[in-house]
């Protein structure tokens, strides 16, 4: 499958979105609110996942864990998902690297550090 740097824009947004539901809940860094509205986490993880299987169908490993681990709309689980969507971004990006200049990456020290997921 060939990738483009739109690819990279849906997965942000969708990170970054995520990422707001997380902010939205806390007063100085501190969550004071747990749990999210649970018809705009449902929307936000249904995105998610259909980017997911668009990249790499049922048997994709990110897939899988996001749909298991990515269930309830709590703190948790969408921390769970951000990281998820971080290792995906990061394969995206590599992967977009390699078929453009046939290396993971051009110099040494050029790729961020991974947000890989354990």
């Amino acid at each position: 499958m060939t990738f483009d740097a739109s690819i990279l824009d849906k997965i942000d947004a969708l990170h970054d979105e995520g990422r707001d539901f997380v902010e939205r809940g806390q007063i100085h860094g501190v969550a004071v609110e747990y749990e999210f509205d649970t018809c705009s986490f449902d929307k936000w993880r249904r995105k998610a996942n259909d980017l997911l299987y668009a990249l790499g169908g049922c048997d994709d490993l990110y897939y899988q864990r996001f749909s298991k681990q990515v269930s309830r709309p709590h703190v948790k689980d969408l921390e769970v998902g951000l990281r998820i969507l971080n290792a995906v971004r990061d394969d995206v990006s590599s992967r977009i690297l390699r078929e453009r200049t046939g290396k993971a990456c051009p110099e040494k020290g050029c790729s961020r550090p991974s947000a890989g997921f354990d």
